[in-house]
């Protein structure tokens, strides 16, 4: 039984041309996934509920769709293989932690980012933040994350196949375009006009293009970690290698993200140091 270490000749970089069927049990169910907590989002937030809600509805709200995420796939996965394994050596364990600890750390490290540069507001009616963050969304954020890495393993996999009949510019379109393309999906559903109470950009257009650019750096750093867990069943890293691709890929966005506010964005827009984002709406969107 593989307890989660590297196989022979395994490696986090190696590459296989076939997905493990324990992995792609996963991505079914995260992409099965959206359309509940899609669902229970869209209505939560469109209906006007969430701008009455507190703490009291948000955090269990969003710790049971985050949860929702990643604890069934990893406490029932379908094949024998897999359940004959330890909780923390099974797949979908091991890459539902690394959403969360994307999500966990992007949430804390990166927010500020949207804030300052963005100009992004909440209007949440929440008092439990971190870095001035609602904890509920590092949870909703999870829910997220599982969707986004089912949708760029799938076209990083696209890309892989159509590299052996296309020439290589043509081929990686769908490497290079779909983290720009989820980043600026979400910003667009979650910037609409019947949200414009609980979330909004002072500058929506700024935010689909230059934010849209900033935010799909971020998962081009995501996406090589969630396509080396387990991509075949003769390849699984070691959970430390795991861990330390995570760490590596969080410094790159913090490094991106700092590099992009002092050098490129003042030539485009007014800087707002230590925005607090979520607090009062005088002269910001949300009281338009």
């Amino acid at each position: 039984m593989n307890d989660g270490r590297v196989l022979e000749g395994g490696s986090l970089g190696s590459r296989s041309s076939a997905p493990s069927e324990a992995k792609r049990d996963v991505e079914r169910y995260w992409l099965r996934y959206t359309l509940v907590w899609g669902i229970a989002a869209g209505g939560v937030m469109l209906s006007g509920i969430a701008e009455r809600w507190t703490d009291r509805e948000l955090m269990p709200f969003g710790m049971v769709l985050g949860l929702g995420a990643i604890i069934p796939p990893a406490l029932a996965p379908r094949s024998a293989e897999e359940q004959a394994r330890p909780l923390f050596a099974r797949t979908a364990t091991r890459l539902g932690l690394t959403v969360v600890a994307f999500a966990f750390g992007m949430n804390f490290f990166c927010t500020q980012y949207f804030y300052d540069v963005l100009h992004m507001h909440y209007g949440f009616h929440s008092t439990v933040v971190i870095r001035n963050n609602p904890v509920f969304l590092y949870l909703l954020t999870i829910a997220y994350f599982a969707t986004y890495s089912a949708i760029l393993l799938r076209a990083h996999r696209t890309s892989r196949v159509l590299a052996e009949r296309l020439p290589k510019a043509l081929a990686w379109l769908p490497t290079a375009l779909a983290p720009f393309a989820v980043a600026g999906l979400e910003t667009a559903l979650n910037a609409n006009p019947f949200m414009h109470r609980l979330f909004c950009y002072d500058d929506l257009g700024f935010a689909l293009t230059f934010g849209t650019l900033s935010y799909g750096a971020c998962f081009c750093f995501t996406l090589p970690v969630w396509f080396a867990v387990d991509e075949t069943d003769a390849e699984r890293p070691r959970a430390r290698h795991i861990a330390l691709s995570v760490v590596v890929a969080m410094l790159g966005m913090i490094v991106t993200f700092g590099a992009l506010e002092h050098f490129v964005a003042p030539h485009f827009t007014r800087i707002a140091h230590e925005s607090p984002g979520i607090g009062p709406v005088e002269g910001t969107c949300l009281a338009r």
